[in-house]
């Protein structure tokens, strides 16, 4: 009787609102689900919990991850620049060690200036090459020096005939006689430029282990850091010789 009784009421009184009073009502519902939408909530059961909506916090957290990723990307590139011009400047440094596989004879400077750049543009060669750490890894120190020795040898072998077809009298001697000391600035050249190469991986697996805790998403913080972290460390011990095999 009393469950009638109600029904009965609410059923009226739904009735008798007017157009505007029933419009109002249903607007304010839509706001009040578009503000949870929005903002949303959280509920926690024991250590779990919930969370309702909250389509701008999610965005937030987008964006600020956005942002952290862009900033990764910039510092990797700056280092990859940085460690470009390291090399660059090692090759240079390299030059000192030149002096000796053309000390056998008397030679002016240009010719000594003429050698030096000969090697120089085949190291500067591998620099400016994809992937140089892959190379290096792949290969060993002993393949891909040789590599590198057999084409400076055949570059070296047509600067000696052209040399001594002019009339400055002055002559290079046989590769024969400097392969060994050629052989020792190459060495110095793929031990240096490998330390070179792990010392910006390591500066870059830092800077990512510092700012994964940043990142507001899971899979953000997988992609920009984890991944990137698992992937330099890989790279370091191909290049020291720990794992063999390519990635």
């Amino acid at each position: 009787m009393y469950y009638f009784l109600l029904e009965t009421n609410v059923q009226m009184n739904i009735n008798e609102l007017s157009f505007e009073k029933l419009l109002l009502i249903i607007l304010s519902l839509l706001t009040f689900i578009a503000l949870i939408l929005l903002n949303g909530f959280s509920i926690k059961l024991g250590e779990k919990e919930i969370n309702i909506g909250g389509i701008q916090r999610l965005l937030a957290k987008r964006d600020k991850d956005t942002l952290l990723k862009e900033s990764l990307k910039k510092f990797s590139d700056d280092i990859d620049h940085e460690v470009t011009a390291n090399l660059y400047d090692f090759v240079e440094d390299l030059e000192d060690h030149m002096v000796g596989p053309l000390v056998m004879g008397d030679h002016c400077y240009f010719t000594f200036e003429k050698f030096t750049s000969l090697i120089k543009s085949e190291l500067y060669k591998r620099i400016r090459r994809n992937s140089l750490w892959e190379k290096l890894s792949d290969a060993g120190r002993d393949r891909y020096i040789a590599s590198i020795l057999k084409d400076i040898e055949k570059r070296y072998e047509l600067l000696r005939a052209k040399a001594n077809q002019v009339k400055c009298g002055d002559i290079y001697t046989e590769f024969a006689n400097i392969r060994d000391a050629i052989r020792g600035v190459l060495v110095k050249f793929f031990d240096g430029t490998t330390e070179i190469l792990i010392a910006g991986m390591e500066r870059k697996i830092e800077k990512y282990e510092t700012t994964k805790e940043e990142f507001k998403t899971s899979m953000a913080r997988k992609i920009c850091c984890d991944d990137c972290i698992a992937k330099n460390q890989l790279r370091i011990k191909k290049l020291t010789g720990t794992i063999s095999g390519r990635i």
